[in-house]
């Protein structure tokens, strides 16, 4: 069963703007289907914004067609509807399963106002799918939201996999301060002339191993947990990822993982999705089919987004939410936006052959003065050109003459 809750956001202009607390929605096609995302204009944390993106693409949640932006509060409320949309019924029973469907409602309906500020994830070595349990984890098991991370140690490392691969990032930070205290302990019983005691030498060599690994995985993604990513991401699974304290809805499509794109930066673009196939950001970024980007300049981007806007209003076209005017408005003003985006090339040449034809006029005119230096000497010394006696020369009856012949219609160039 879908279920859907479709939220209706009043448009506000005081809301009509891009801040920590407002989020700018992007209308894009998701398999054929008209979707509406969010897009994040601050660099903070983000874990509503993944969490919703997630129900979005599934149809799960919705937000009104006319709204442009949407605030943190009105997405506290929708997701708060769905979860209890989903869960109702299983609180009329006395049995304990019950009891415990009611108490991990009741902490998420806590803990989703506080999202804005950041979410505790305590990400585990071992696997993509480790987390150290905590109460905030039970909004994504209560909205059914796999959560994955590409942070993990190789098993081929086996000291190195002995060590971390039980332990969570808290519990390295804590060998990390140990290794240190030890190596102060150890200089200090070097310098008394005692021998280091095994337990802070084993202490060190743990801690040397656990730095090693982070320096080695600083982006927060291994390539082995880039390996074990796509064996355990389904195709066509929706997910979070987690990586640098930020949260992005991650896919699986025909073999390949990808994040979806919510930089403010994509607003108006027609890349969709980032592909996830390296650990060093060197990623492709794709369009709405998953075809990766090829635009070389400003002109091919600007076709390629109005294509992709086309796409997306032609997939929505026989919903039930758009009245037949609106949808005839719409279609219009996606012709104007693709013709004057196939008008940008043939401006640009037009306006290059312009330029040249200026330079070549301005060159022709050096040479002229070259071939007779002396009378542009005398010429130049009376504050006179050589420009040709002729209208172009005298500007009072230039402009005389284009008052009479009226207003010139600049053509467009096809």
């Amino acid at each position: 069963v879908l279920f859907c809750c479709v939220f209706c956001v009043s448009h506000n202009m005081a809301m009509e703007e891009d801040t920590t607390t407002n989020y700018r929605i992007k209308d894009i096609t998701f398999f054929g289907s008209p979707r509406r995302i969010l897009l994040q204009s601050a660099n903070g944390p983000c874990p509503l914004l993944g969490i919703c993106n997630v129900l979005l693409l599934r149809n799960q949640i919705r937000i009104s067609e006319d709204a442009r932006y949407i605030s943190f509060n009105e997405l506290v409320e929708m997701v708060s509807g769905y979860l209890f949309d989903t869960n109702q019924g299983g609180g009329d029973s006395p049995s304990a399963n019950s009891a415990d469907l009611r108490e991990s409602l009741q902490t998420c309906l806590e803990i989703l106002p506080k999202l804005n500020v950041g979410l505790d994830v305590n990400c585990q070595f071992g696997s993509p799918t480790a987390f150290e349990y905590t109460r905030e984890l039970s909004v994504f098991d209560m909205l059914d939201i796999n959560l994955f991370h590409g942070w993990v140690v190789s098993k081929e490392d086996s000291n190195a996999y002995k060590v971390l691969h039980n332990l969570s990032y808290n519990q390295v930070v804590e060998k990390i301060i140990a290794m240190q205290d030890a190596q102060a302990a150890q200089e200090k019983e070097v310098a008394e002339g005692k021998s280091p005691s095994a337990d802070s030498t084993q202490v060190i060599e743990e801690g040397l191993l656990v730095q090693d690994f982070l320096d080695r995985t600083a982006t927060q993604l291994s390539y082995d947990g880039l390996a074990a990513l796509h064996e355990v991401v389904r195709e066509r699974q929706l997910g979070v990822f987690f990586r640098n304290s930020h949260f992005s809805a991650i896919l699986k499509f025909e073999g390949s993982l990808y994040l979806l794109c919510t930089d403010i930066s994509f607003a108006h673009s027609h890349v969709i999705w980032e592909r996830l196939d390296q650990v060093d950001g060197d990623t492709s970024y794709c369009d709405a089919h998953f075809k990766v980007n090829e635009s070389t300049n400003d002109e091919q981007a600007a076709l390629a987004a109005a294509h992709a806007a086309q796409d997306t209003l032609m997939a929505g076209v026989g919903g039930a939410d758009m009245s037949e005017a609106d949808r005839m408005l719409a279609m219009q003003l996606m012709q104007e936006d693709l013709q004057e985006a196939r008008r940008a090339p043939a401006a640009q040449q037009q306006q290059q052959q312009q330029q040249q034809q200026q330079q070549q006029k301005q060159k022709q005119q050096q040479q002229q003065q070259q071939q007779h230096p002396k009378q542009a000497t005398c010429l130049s010394r009376h504050g006179f050109s050589r420009a040709p006696l002729g209208i172009q020369s005298i500007p009072a009856v230039s402009s005389h003459l284009s008052l009479l012949a009226g207003p010139r219609t600049q053509r467009s160039p096809p």
